[in-house]
């Protein structure tokens, strides 16, 4: 956070690397017991500057506030109290550009991203999601609160459009912030409660509305940056060159906490960049973090105050520097500007809030410790200046020159926007000269002391952050070479360049930072186990041990590098370990289940043994082709196996208690280094997670073989004691499995992270009788069919693509010509009718006469003489139809209605199509399918009570790869395992299948057996939740097909009765009529214009005399328009220069309402163009080929396979039909 000086106070990367771990600390006695001294570490950056100051430093743990044990993280060494953290209230803002330019693939990208990353706050960093707030903002801007049921459906449905006005998003988060801090203070009446907000702000754009932003910017940085107990963090991502880097860079440092920018040139990027912001937040986002408050006198303090006095009254309550802690609550860093330190002690307290009540001195403490300075609750730290050469310095000055070069880019950008003269800003810039100098100086320097150490693993890390900042400097060079030039103003280009590399590396440092928080925790943990292996094993009678030992077993469980036996191995402190193939990605750091176990061999080595086979394959080969970095795709080796197989990690094994007290504790590194790549990386989960992979992938074992067994047998046994040690596995195991039975909302991921490992604890549970054999048994059935359903859920995802998932006309066999279009048209013209009968019930308020003397008029002005009107056939057959309709609508005149095609869920049957894709489907899940199934035939036996050694000889060593999802899917009718599917393919998402109330039971009823035992006889029920859920499916689709048809239709009509001119040129059977209504209109422009694209969305009577009059402009030698469309026109037809032909949109509408008024060549002549390739196309489409001829109909056919290859099949089936 800021300090009162300005100081951004987020440098956690600073000194990260100091070991604060050391076991020989000093320590303290406190009302807590005791803890380790404070202790800082602490450089000035300019030699020439003591003002400045960078401290890095670690205090002893918060006092208790609840006293409790660690349930697991350290339940195999120790139990120690812990504390409970208050949650903060934190909210999140993603403001998304919706402006025109973000078309396409950017705002395809973006919308996919902000979804990654709504769901990444909602399941693993548990953010309620009515504390996300979606900005979408082009000119104006609107704000949607998550955490509603159509989240997703809302997100898809995002449209770009517009300009860009960055101020009408600023003006929205100030009101919301402000609305959030006054809600929460009401909450929690008046008492300061600290409030995080952090952005998310993505742009491709420059802003249109300079002045509007302008003054909303000036409300906004105070907001943001001077607070009271606002704490913010702004993430920016600039889209193209085309952003506007010098605001992103602006509001990149409005934030209390440094937060993030990143310049994405290309749309496939977004995502990735989301994804790698989305990393630096975790299940932490919500905790309150831990501050204290350091005592560093201003200049004009360091007279009234000295430390060797104790004179309490002589310190003033502004000197003290609030810090925010690390993660961990234990170590922090700062720069403390303008006071001037350079002590061996300092004095720290716990923070006391900047309130009223607290001015002045701290009078309490929460625990109570000697006071230091005559004040109460204020402590000692002991601080270490680091030399020149230390490791520590070095990191921690290369992290803040990057720092310090990232603050001068905002100055030159405030000096660039300033209003100073010429002069002014030149001098601004000669100071801002004089600092990089310095700085590049000072980076020279730590070049040399780098190379001058000697340690390799100490050189190395110095050594590239070095160049790293090197390269960010050169970078700032040529930045501030453009400002020179240009009084100041960065070119766009080269802000953004600066930015992406700069924030790029501290993004990248932040993501380490998190990795070696760990390392923190875990390094006096893994100092001390030597130790407590040595005691242990000076207890054990190892000669007792292997003189009860078979010879055979001693022989097998034996290391294959040093040849020792187990016990052999404990004798040196060490212990077995079965070997295995694995890799890994990014995420299994965070998430230990995405460790890929690839192999299990048979090859068995001591865990010293696979510590030297790995140092001596990384001296040799390249990291990569190790251990196979963080690529799931890897293909690494450390050592060859017996067999030559690659080994690439290894677990150790529960063969005995005496062997299991080395194994547990030698378990933790080499866990760590398995998913992280460094042995201080282990948290507790992957103890409980990553043997429990291994045993799931040993249970695929075909054939099972006895040496198989026994390694499954060795296996088991060590997640037994994993299970039994663990006290929140126990406590939980048996509830989660009847939650899981019981509820659909408690079996997705934020429940039960990894199904398979979920299943190891019950195997293990049942094993060791925290469930019953009969509690089980009763629970089965319901457990194995949603567990099923819940992995083919989790795999659809990934494994089934939309396109073989397909739509429900295609599993209903529904013929969208025969049982949608061939029915709207037929609506349509019914419609039309009524529409028609209605009109001249009306008699349209004397319309018809209004239009006939229009073209009695134009008739007279153009001089046309108007012949004796001789009633033709067509003519009379007209008048005789409105004479008919007239009669029939002065009787039965009634509104046409479209009913929806219905079908018999029970006696529909899936094609054989169907069918064959429905196989492909269970086929694609059937792996992981599989795999859960074996593990539930495991459970099943025990709940049955067969011996374990009998489940592996007689259940998973009978069935091949594949086979149990086969009979499982075998003993469901094809249509239950349909809706199975499609009801889990619409879930896909957890935040859609959490939010559906009333789930289908999956996998509801077997199918009964035939008399001979052996086959199933398929009958479905109407009473059946699969059938009813399919025919839902089913009406719901069609419904919605009929009524989009309808609501054209209407929607169509109801817009002509706006237009009185247009619906009566539609409906009339008058021509004179229809041609008065276009003279009256005038032109094909304008009103003109919209007459006739209404008119082309609907069925008219007389179309096609109609759209001739409308195209060629002339009606019994009057022209009816006056504007001209197609040019010179020609000698043989001079008034062909009035023709007009319709755009391909109206020409589309006018096919759809009146294909069969014109014949092919006619259609293709209604433009100079001709359209061919359309028009044969929408034969086709619109399923009218019945209205060519056969002649016709090939050549049609012809064209649109040339244009569609993959579509031959449905041209033949629809000339068939035809």
């Amino acid at each position: 956070m800021d300090s009162k000086d300005g100081t951004k106070q987020d440098l956690s990367i600073v000194g990260d690397n100091t070991n604060t771990n050391n076991t020989n600390d000093d320590h303290v006695t406190t009302g807590g017991g005791t803890t380790a001294a404070a202790k800082a570490q602490a450089f000035h950056p300019l030699d020439s500057d003591p003002s400045v100051t960078v401290l890095t430093f670690k205090v002893p743990p918060a006092p208790i506030i609840d006293v409790g044990t660690t349930e697991d993280e350290d339940a195999l060494v120790s139990s120690k109290p812990i504390v409970v953290a208050p949650q903060k209230e934190a909210f999140f803002h993603i403001c998304l550009d919706t402006s025109g330019s973000m078309a396409g693939s950017g705002i395809n990208c973006a919308k996919e991203a902000m979804k990654e990353l709504f769901q990444h706050l909602v399941e693993n960093c548990h953010i309620p999601a009515e504390r996300i707030s979606v900005y979408l903002y082009s000119m104006a801007c609107t704000v949607r609160q998550m955490g509603q049921v159509d989240d997703f459906v809302w997100m898809d449905s995002i449209k770009a459009g517009g300009g860009t006005s960055f101020g009408s998003v600023f003006e929205r988060l100030i009101a919301t912030i402000k609305g959030q801090i006054e809600q929460v203070n009401h909450n929690h009446n008046g008492e300061a409660i600290d409030v995080a907000s952090t952005l998310f702000f993505f742009t491709d754009g420059a802003d249109g509305d300079h002045g509007h932003t302008r003054r909303q910017k000036e409300i906004l940085e105070p907001l943001l940056k001077g607070t009271p107990s606002l704490e913010t963090t702004v993430h920016s991502f600039g889209f193209t060159s085309g952003h506007d880097a010098k605001l992103l860079s602006w509001l990149t440092s409005t934030g209390t906490d440094m937060g993030c920018f990143q310049y994405i040139k290309e749309s496939k990027d977004i995502g990735a960049s989301m994804e790698r912001t989305a990393g630096l937040l975790d299940s932490t986002a919500m905790k309150v973090q831990r501050k204290v408050d350091l005592y560093l006198p201003r200049e004009e303090s360091l007279e009234t105050f000295a430390l060797e006095s104790g004179v309490a009254g002589a310190m003033v309550e502004s000197d003290w520097l609030t810090v925010k802690l690390n993660a961990d609550d234990l170590t922090g860093s700062t720069v403390a500007r303008n006071r001037p330190y350079s002590g061996t002690t300092l004095l720290w307290r716990e923070h006391v809030p900047d309130t009223e009540d607290s001015k002045g001195n701290n009078t309490s403490s929460p625990t109570p410790i000697t006071p230091v300075a005559g004040i109460a609750g204020v402590q000692e730290m002991t601080v270490i200046w680091l030399t020149e050469d230390d490791m520590n310095r070095i990191l921690g000055m290369t992290t803040f020159i990057q720092y310090e070069l990232l603050r001068m880019v905002e100055q030159i950008n405030a000096i660039g926007s300033s209003n100073k003269t010429a002069d002014e800003k030149r001098l601004n810039l000669g100071q801002i000269d004089l600092q990089t100098e310095a700085y590049s100086k000072v980076l020279g320097t730590l070049g040399f002391a780098s190379a001058r150490i000697k340690a390799k693993t100490a050189r190395e890390p110095c050594m590239i952050a070095c160049q790293q900042t090197r390269s960010i400097l050169q970078s700032f060079l040529t930045l501030k070479a453009d400002a020179h030039k240009q009084g100041g103003s960065i070119s766009n280009t080269s802000l953004a360049t600066f930015n992406s590399l700069a924030y790029g590396q501290i993004t990248e440092a932040k993501l380490k930072a998190k990795l070696d928080s760990r390392v923190g925790k875990n390094t006096a943990l893994f100092a001390e186990m030597d130790q407590k292996v040595e005691d242990i094993v000076k207890k054990l009678d190892l000669d007792k041990i292997e003189a009860e030992e078979s010879e055979d077993k001693l022989r097998e469980l034996s290391c294959a590098f040093s040849t020792n036996s187990y016990v052999d191995a404990l004798r040196d402190g060490d212990c077995l370990c079965m070997t295995l193939d694995v890799s890994r990605g990014h995420g299994a750091i965070a998430d230990p289940s995405q460790l890929v176990i690839k192999s299990i061999f048979p090859t068995y080595l001591t865990s010293s043994m696979f510590t030297m086979a790995l140092g001596h394959s990384l001296s040799q080969n390249s990291p990569e082709d190790v251990h196979g970095g963080f690529d799931r795709d890897s293909d690494a080796s450390i050592a060859p196996g017996l067999a030559h197989e690659n080994i690439t990690a290894v677990i150790p094994l529960y063969i005995n208690d005496a062997h299991w007290q080395v194994a547990r504790l030698r378990m933790k590194p080499i866990l760590g280094y398995v998913v992280t790549l460094d042995a201080t990386g282990y948290t507790y989960s992957q103890s409980t997670t990553v043997p429990f992979l291994v045993l799931v992938k040993a249970l695929e074992s075909y054939p099972m073989t006895e040496f198989k067994q026994r390694q499954i047998n060795l296996i088991l046994e060590t997640c037994d004691q994993i299970y039994i040690h663990s006290n929140s596995l126990r406590q939980t195991t048996k509830s989660m499995v009847e939650q899981f039975c019981a509820s659909h909302t408690q079996r997705t991921v934020d429940v039960v992270t990894n199904n398979y490992v979920f299943l190891g604890h019950v195997i293990c549970a049942l094993r060791a009788g925290d469930i019953t054999k009969e509690e089980m048994d009763k629970m089965f059935a319901r457990f194995e069919t949603t567990m099923v359903e819940e992995q083919v859920r989790r795999d659809m995802s990934w494994r089934v693509s939309e396109d073989l998932m397909g739509g429900v006309m295609e599993w209903f066999d529904v013929n969208r010509q025969r049982d949608i279009v061939g029915p709207g048209r037929k609506y349509r013209e019914q419609h039309a009718e009524y529409v028609r009968g209605l009109e001249q019930e009306q008699d349209s308020n004397g319309a018809d006469a209004r239009y006939r003397e229009v073209l009695r008029k134009a008739q007279v002005e153009q001089k046309v003489v108007v012949p004796e009107r001789v009633s033709s056939p067509t003519a009379v057959a007209s008048l005789l139809a409105v004479a008919d309709e007239k009669t029939v609508a002065a009787h039965q005149l009634e509104a046409p209605e479209f009913k929806v095609p219905t079908v018999d869920p029970v006696a529909w049957e899936l094609t054989e199509a169907s069918l064959d894709r429905l196989s492909l489907i269970q086929n694609a899940v059937s792996s992981g399918v599989d795999k859960i199934l074996r593990l539930l035939a495991v459970i099943k036996s025990g709940a049955q009570g067969d011996d374990f050694k009998q489940a592996l000889s007689n259940k998973l060593g009978v069935l091949a790869h594949g086979g149990f999802a086969d009979e499982f899917f075998a003993r469901f009718s094809p249509k239950i395992v349909l809706a199975t599917l499609l009801q889990a393919y619409a879930h896909t998402r957890n935040s859609d299948r959490r939010s559906v109330e009333n789930l289908m039971t999956p996998f509801e009823r077997e199918l009964a057996f035939a008399p001979d035992g052996k086959t199933r006889i398929v009958e479905d029920r109407l009473d059946d939740e699969a059938i009813q859920f399919l025919h839902s499916l089913y009406q719901t689709k069609m419904t919605l097909m009929v009524q989009e048809i309808v609501a054209q239709v209407e929607g169509a009509y109801l817009e002509s009765r706006k237009n009185l001119s247009a619906s009566t040129f539609v409906n009339t059977l008058d021509l004179d009529v229809a041609a008065g209504v276009l003279v009256e209109a005038r032109t094909r422009g304008g009103a003109g214009g919209r007459l006739v694209s209404l008119c082309a969305r609907m069925k008219m009577s007389l179309a096609r005399e109609k759209i001739l009059m409308m195209i060629s402009g002339m009606y019994r030698g009057v022209k009816l328009f006056s504007d001209h469309h197609s040019g010179e026109g020609n000698e043989t037809n001079p008034e062909s220069k009035d023709v007009w032909y319709p755009c391909k949109q109206t020409l589309y509408l006018m096919f759809t309402n009146h294909h069969d008024s014109f014949s092919l060549s006619e259609w293709q002549a209604m433009h100079p163009n001709r359209y061919e390739d359309y028009i044969s196309c929408r034969y086709v489409l619109d399923g009218v080929l019945d209205e060519l001829t056969v002649e016709e109909r090939g050549k049609v056919k012809e064209v649109f396979e040339s244009l569609h290859p993959n579509s031959g099949r449905a041209v033949a089936s629809a000339v068939e039909d035809a």
